[in-house]
């Protein structure tokens, strides 16, 4: 699997579990204390984020990092 194909994956997971969690986009952004533009590159599977924020995220989510990252082998 290459790079573009894990970026799409993980942000496929972030959108699944900020809408099963009912939050906004900028309350996802906020938390991670980054711009709404790049919370939904990471949901569009443009960039990808960073380690600290696939872990602050699965805490926000109350799910594991492996759940984010599921499917991307």
């Amino acid at each position: 699997m290459n790079l573009k194909t894990a970026c799409i994956i993980i942000g496929q997971n972030i959108y699944h579990w900020r809408l099963a969690r009912r939050l906004s986009e900028r309350t996802v952004s906020e938390h991670l204390g980054i711009t709404l533009k790049c919370l939904q590159k990471y949901e569009n599977g443009v960039d990808s984020p960073t380690c600290d924020e696939l872990i602050a995220l699965a805490e926000l989510f109350q799910c594991s990092v492996n759940d984010l990252c599921r499917g991307v082998t």
